[in-house]
């Protein structure tokens, strides 16, 4: 047997964790990022929430990738403020006076 094929298993073994490492490094999309706080806003909604309550739109910050608002038919309103990568990050601080 030659040599060679002692080290197939561990190629295969670099190849494998590399295929793993380009998956759980892409950027989640837009709407997997909405579905994902849609999820987190029903768990910590009161009834008659719906995940067609949540809304994103862009932020003119650079380190905030977008602004998801939840709105509650009772008039109770959720934001959740979003990472380059789809983190989530506390408010961004207003303008010092």
């Amino acid at each position: 047997m030659k040599r060679a094929y002692l080290f197939l298993p561990l190629a295969a073994l670099v190849a494998f964790a590399g295929y793993l490492g380009l998956q759980w490094g892409q950027v989640p999309s837009e709407t997997d990022i909405i579905n994902r706080y849609a999820a987190a806003y029903m768990e910590t909604a009161p009834s008659g929430a719906s995940p067609t309550d949540c809304a994103a739109s862009p932020h003119p910050d650079p380190d905030v990738r977008m602004v998801i608002n939840c709105g509650h038919p009772f008039g109770l309103t959720t934001t959740y403020f979003v990472g380059p990568r789809g983190e989530a990050l506390p408010a961004p601080a207003g303008p010092e006076a």
